[in-house]
């Protein structure tokens, strides 16, 4: 067992050492001069600047996608309650179709009310009648005393 464990020992400084010895030895670099200090100064500066006017940019495009999207909300609600003006048209037209196509069949199966309904059609009762009934007597202080 000790055997096993010192030859395990022996691969794993092995390994590690031949991984070590790969790695690149990093070097240290020169500090930056002043000018390219104030160059990346004002590299970052313009970069900030940049991203502040994309922003009020995109804060403004922003804006007028929301009044786009209020516009075509109300758009939508308009043609909404004019499809369900439409809708409730539609379904008292569907109404009355159905009650006359079974008023007809009605007077299908029982020729003698049909004759009467054509009678009742076709009599004077339907016209307007110019006697209008008179409630009031307009010769009414003579006629009193007479």
């Amino acid at each position: 067992m000790q055997w096993q464990q010192w030859m395990a020992t022996v691969i794993l400084g092995a390994s590690s050492s031949a991984f070590l010895a790969s790695a690149p030895i990093a070097l240290a670099e020169d500090e930056p001069k002043p000018e390219q200090l104030k160059q990346m100064y004002q590299d970052t500066l313009s970069q900030l600047k940049s991203a502040q006017e994309r922003k009020t940019q995109l804060a403004a495009e922003n804006e007028q996608l929301k009044t786009k999207v209020a516009d075509l909300e109300k758009q939508l609600q308009a043609k909404n309650t004019e499809l369900a003006k439409q809708a409730n048209a539609s379904g008292e037209m569907f109404f009355l179709r159905s009650h006359f196509s079974a008023w007809h069949e009605f007077l299908r199966q029982y020729p003698r009310m049909q004759i009467k309904w054509r009678v009742f059609l076709e009599s004077d009762l339907l016209t307007p009648r110019n006697n209008i009934p008179v409630f009031v007597d307009p010769d009414w202080p003579w006629s009193a005393q007479s």
